[in-house]
């Protein structure tokens, strides 16, 4: 079973809050907590339609075996960053820290691919969920790198959400990103097959 879990949470967000009122035409500082908590709800559904995070995020792979971890979750990998950091328990039930001469980081698919160099092999490993562990840091950096297409679906999400206050609105879904949105962000999102 192969699961995830943040470590170190991205510590802004693709938009700011200067950027969000200036997108919806607001001056007064009247509504910015509410347009603060737009911003992150915007990004969050973004991110989860993308199945990326898009400010460097340290997250922490589970597997239960080295197949499970070649392919990596939430592109992009961001080795600018560090590289991912490979631990498992070995056959004793020890936790050891796999080499990073016995594997490569193949960057240039989405998702991510941990593979192992030519000659090497994996560990022998407990039978447990959590056999293998994987730390890696994923995102474009900072705000500033994000691409543009992904912070105007923000911007459009955040006017949508901004003029669509009450709870139920007639014949759409309060939490369903706007089709324009989907649009826009289907450039990025990275189709995942066979993920547990």
């Amino acid at each position: 079973m192969k699961t995830y879990q943040v470590i170190t949470p991205a510590s802004t967000y693709p938009v700011s809050l200067t950027e969000a009122k200036s997108h919806l035409k607001i001056d007064t500082s009247a509504d910015d907590t509410y347009i603060t908590s737009i911003i992150k709800a915007a990004t969050q559904l973004s991110e989860e339609y993308t199945n990326r995070f898009f400010i460097a995020t340290l997250i922490k792979q589970t597997c239960s075996d080295f197949a499970e971890l070649e392919t990596l979750f939430k592109s992009p990998l961001n080795l600018a960053f560090s590289t991912p950091v490979v631990q498992y328990y070995d056959s004793d039930n020890n936790f050891q820290t796999l080499s990073t001469n016995d594997y490569i980081v193949i960057n240039q698919y989405e998702p991510s691919q941990i593979q192992l160099v030519d000659g090497k092999s994996f560990p022998t490993i407990t039978k447990r969920n959590d056999a293998v562990i994987a730390r890696y840091t994923v995102g474009y950096g900072t705000a500033s790198d994000v691409p543009e297409i992904i912070k105007q679906a923000i911007l459009l999400t955040i006017g949508n959400f901004y003029q669509n206050r009450n709870s139920v609105v007639i014949g759409r879904i309060a939490t369903e990103l706007p089709m324009n949105v989907k649009w826009l962000l289907d450039t990025y999102k990275v189709q995942i097959v066979g993920w547990q």
